[in-house]
């Protein structure tokens, strides 16, 4: 049964890609190939940008900004969002950067990481990322403090349980699915923010590449860069995934 509706789920998936390029050729039939790119064109395009040093350096150096940007809202949000959902006094003095974080728009953060930072080494962009990943790392795992067993907690406390332990056994089973609710949000974004803020702040990178590509009307050269980005999120989500089967089959 269960094989059966993986075929059935691969089957619609393809169906679904076919028609989507059915669709893709007939609008570049009707528009014209220099406002939308054909498929085929499309891909012409990728092979010609494949065999050039610069497009694996432009992706490899993207990558490595979005995760440092990534990672450093996980490693700062993580432990902030744990302990603002054990104590109400730090929860009440970080909230307003809380709410500074995700209430700020996207193109205010870009326009002050390119004021801050500058162009050319990419701080800009690990910082725009880091900034609008961490309020959700932050808010996933301080809900999922909050739901802990306050009965449960006065028990461990009573019978003289280990800080450690209680991290292990207690709160570590109970936040992690949390935490992978916002990483999974975080990484979605991380892709997006990545593209904007090297589009505005940086000369390499996939969104530098796009600014080129813009410049020259290289509408085929767009639509690479994006596929690139939209394989860049469809890993990490995958990932991510596989991280909570993994964590749901050990904890069942």
């Amino acid at each position: 049964m269960k094989d059966s509706i993986t075929r059935n789920k691969k089957a619609y998936l393809l169906i679904s890609i076919f028609i989507f390029i059915i669709i893709w050729q007939t609008l570049s039939s009707i528009v014209g190939s220099l406002i939308m790119p054909s498929p085929v064109e499309t891909v012409k395009t990728l092979v010609d940008l494949a065999v050039q040093p610069e497009f694996w350096k432009d992706i490899v150096i993207s990558i490595i900004r979005g995760l440092l940007g990534f990672l450093l809202a996980i490693l700062i949000g993580t432990p902030l969002g744990f302990w603002m959902g054990l104590r109400e006094e730090i929860e009440a003095f970080f909230y307003p950067f809380l709410i500074l974080t995700q209430t700020t728009p996207t193109v205010s953060w870009l326009i002050l990481g390119w004021l801050w930072f500058g162009t050319g080494d990419g701080a800009a962009a690990i910082f725009i990322i880091w900034i609008i990943v961490i309020p959700f790392i932050i808010v996933n795992v301080m809900e999922g403090t909050k739901q802990l067993d306050k009965q449960l907690m006065e028990m461990a406390k009573v019978y003289k349980i280990s800080f450690k332990k209680r991290i292990l056994h207690f709160y570590f089973p109970q936040i992690f699915p949390y935490w992978l609710a916002g990483c999974s949000i975080g990484s979605g974004l991380t892709w997006k923010g990545v593209a904007m803020a090297e589009l505005l702040t940086a000369r390499t990178g996939i969104g530098a590449a796009m600014g080129v590509a813009r410049i020259n009307l290289e509408i085929a050269e767009v639509i690479v860069w994006s596929g690139i980005l939209v394989l860049l999120g469809y890993g990490s989500s995958a990932l991510i995934k596989r991280l909570e089967a993994a964590y749901t089959k050990k904890w069942r």
